[in-house]
């Protein structure tokens, strides 16, 4: 009895062990066969490395948990993207092996490893600003503005070359392209013609690095709504390296952080390398007449210079002429040269203006326009007669200066003496601009305790014009004519006038950056008189050194020349300098993005190069 009752229990437990052991034994592989379902297949698709970072578009990638991949069918299954392929069989397909799912065919990674090497591109598409811009439309593709990207895509960040110690930083958004609207071709074929592109640069460093850093390139298949920038984001020019000027604002402190939002067209064009002489270029001559066909457009080196139509621009003025004004030396010139020539009492009398020349200069000009007869005669030349009328004004100038330099010297009337002239000058002179600063500073507060994009009329900034002109200062600088003039000749005295009017450089101040920033504003561009916008319309089709924008194809570069035939760089994005978007890479130079056949097809867009050519 007791024999038996071991014999069963011994079975019992042996049955019970094997069961313990099969069902640990399931388990072992049904776990390493989870794990070497992650384990990539094919040598196309490369394993992480230690220093992986996921990005930003990688990220989209996984919390959509979607392809990221457009849905149409493609005419040439060699040259097929993943992107197409996988949208047709219904599979989702990672854009890169570390997040690739479980149901990844290998009929998708024999088509990654025959897809080509190199690309013989046959269409670019060139990035036309919309000039003028349609309001009535939302724009599918643009430069500068903001981003529209899905709340789950953060923010592309990066790590300065040139200060690394301040760690990650945002970068500056560059441009969003809408890939539905890129020709079928393009590319060879490859790439997504759904979603968007969305492109971050990092403008205030030397350059963009390789394996990223400075730039980022991101993918979303949808659009998002507009993502306001970091509150870190910085300016997008900090005057660290040459670049775009911001002389209309205040310092660094007011340039913005995000270029002005400037809506594009795609207009697609052959993709040719047209040989000229020694040189290969791709753009033809004057292509802004190709690109805004019945335009009219201008090749005018400077914008028309604007007269202030807002108080930011009256305030910009002020601004300037405040700062020239605390610098303007205004002490009478008289070099010890001359000094030592007017000892000579003949030479000082000299001097003298013979004011009775003039006097009978302008009555004989006078009674001959007074024979010229009434102005709306058609008889008579009206050219002749404003010639005449300029003439007289000056005379008259010349002549009141010359009666006031007659004074000067029956005042200090030796050469010693016109050093006590020089000294009581610059100390009235001096006195001059502190009153004149007083003044100008009570106006600038004036402004700016106004709404800065109140309208101004013209007949506010004539009566703003009318007091920069009318106050002033006059002194006498001496000069020494040069030792071959005859010495009673030899020295002269040449008035000089300035006001606060003349302290304003319209070149330097630049108010026609203004003008632009109106315009790309939709809740501004009401502001700008119609008048001026007609001067400035032509000029905003202008390109700069007849280069325009462009996605695929070959560009006109600086530093290389365009080659036809196959490329194993396809051309993301080409952007040159541009007037009306105030971009100026490096020195006057380009930026561009490329990215190859291969990280195109599979969505890698970690892998883009970014180049900043320049002279």
């Amino acid at each position: 009895m007791p024999e038996n009752l071991y014999s069963e229990a011994g079975l019992v437990f042996i049955a019970g062990l094997t069961l313990i052991l099969m069902i640990f034994i399931t388990i072992i592989w049904l776990l390493l066969s989870k794990i070497f379902s992650f384990i990539p297949r094919s040598a196309q698709l490369r394993p992480a490395s230690p220093g992986f970072v996921v990005r930003a578009d990688r990220i989209q990638d996984v919390l959509e948990n979607t392809n990221n991949r457009t849905v149409r069918r493609v005419k040439k299954p060699a040259a097929e993207a993943l992107y197409r392929q996988a949208a047709a069989q219904e599979e989702p397909v990672a854009a890169s092996a570390f997040d690739a799912p479980e149901a990844t065919s290998a009929s998708i990674q024999t088509d990654v490893q025959d897809l080509p090497g190199a690309v013989l591109e046959t269409v670019s598409v060139v990035l036309r600003r919309q000039v003028p811009i349609r309001g009535d439309e939302a724009p599918r593709s643009w430069f500068g503005g903001l981003p529209m990207m899905p709340e789950n895509v953060p923010w592309p960040t990066s790590i300065s070359r040139d200060q690394p110690q301040k760690g990650e930083f945002p970068l500056h958004f560059l441009a969003q392209l809408s890939c539905a609207d890129l020709p079928e071709d393009l590319w060879g074929g490859l790439g997504p013609r759904s979603g968007w592109l969305l492109f971050f640069f990092d403008p205030n460093s030397c350059e963009p690095e390789s394996g990223g850093e400075g730039y980022r390139v991101i993918y979303t298949k949808t659009l998002g709504a507009e993502r306001q920038a970091p509150a870190d984001l910085g300016p997008v020019y900090d005057g660290t390296y040459s670049g775009p000027q911001y002389r209309h604002l205040e310092g660094v402190d007011a340039i913005p952080d995000t270029w002005r939002r400037w809506p594009v067209d795609f207009v697609t064009v052959p993709n040719s390398v047209v040989e000229d002489g020694e040189f290969a270029r791709v753009t033809p001559e004057h292509f802004e007449k190709t690109l805004y066909p019945g335009e009219a457009h201008s090749d005018s080196e400077r914008p028309p210079v604007p007269d202030p139509f807002t108080q930011r621009m009256v305030l910009a003025v002020l601004k300037s002429i405040e700062t020239r004004l605390g610098k303007q030396p205004l002490k009478p010139a008289l070099p010890d040269t001359v000094l030592d020539g007017l000892r000579d009492a003949e030479v000082f009398q000299a001097l003298k203006v013979d004011t009775s020349d003039l006097e009978e200069k302008i009555e004989a000009l006078q009674s001959s326009l007074q024979n010229f007869g009434e102005p709306d005669d058609a008889e008579i030349d009206s050219k002749e007669v404003d010639d005449a009328r300029n003439r007289l004004a000056d005379l008259k100038d010349r002549l009141e200066s010359g009666l006031r330099l007659t004074a000067l010297l029956a005042r200090y009337p030796s050469a010693e003496a016109l050093q006590d002239y020089q000294r009581d000058s610059g100390t009235a002179n001096n006195s001059w601009r502190e009153s004149a600063l007083r003044d100008l500073r009570d106006m600038i507060g004036q402004v700016r305790s106004q709404d800065l994009d109140r309208s101004v009329t013209p007949a506010d900034w004539d009566n703003i014009k009318n007091y920069l002109q009318e106050t002033g200062t006059r002194y006498f600088n001496f000069f020494d004519l040069g030792q071959l003039r005859d010495p009673s000749s030899r020295y002269s005295a040449l008035e000089k006038k300035v006001t606060l009017w003349d302290l304003y450089d319209a070149n330097y101040v630049q108010l026609w950056e203004f003008v632009a920033d109106y315009y790309a504003d939709p809740g501004r561009r009401a502001l700008i008189p119609a008048e001026t916008l007609r001067g400035f319309v032509p000029y905003w089709r202008q390109l700069r050194q007849n280069r325009p924008h462009r996605v695929g194809g070959e560009f006109d570069a600086l530093q290389s020349s365009p080659k036809a035939g196959p490329t194993d760089r396809l051309l993301l994005l080409h952007l040159a300098g541009d007037v009306a978007m105030n971009w100026t890479w490096g020195d006057a130079g380009i930026v561009y993005f490329r990215i190859s056949p291969q990280d195109l097809a599979t969505g890698s867009f970690e892998n883009t190069e970014a180049v900043l050519e320049c002279y």
